[in-house]
């Protein structure tokens, strides 16, 4: 996955849901319904990959935003602990040939 899918934040649907959410809930409520929905996205694309518990499959997430404590406490438990960053494209295939064994 390149990047982190936020949803688009002129659209008038959110821009009220957000409003909303503030007025009722706080004034962060908005933001982190935002963030919410960029997550559940990223969510749902990694457990397209992979179907059941037996099955397996290698997941790059370009970007450096996914090392944030944030964006990583909003990942599953089985995600962020097998979390690895690498600066390099060349680092991270080797790893993945290693781990793979491509």
């Amino acid at each position: 996955m390149v990047g982190l899918p936020y949803p688009n934040i002129y659209s008038p649907e959110l821009k009220e849901k957000m409003t909303y959410l503030d007025a009722t809930l706080g004034p962060k409520a908005g933001q982190t319904h935002y963030e919410n929905l960029c997550m559940k996205a990223v969510n749902q694309s990694i457990g397209r990959a992979i179907r059941h518990r037996g099955d397996f499959a290698t997941i790059l997430l370009l970007d450096k935003r996914y090392g944030s404590a944030k964006i990583k406490k909003s990942l599953p438990g089985w995600i962020s602990d097998r979390l690895q960053h690498h600066a390099r494209f060349g680092s991270a295939f080797a790893t993945i040939r290693k781990v793979n064994l491509l």
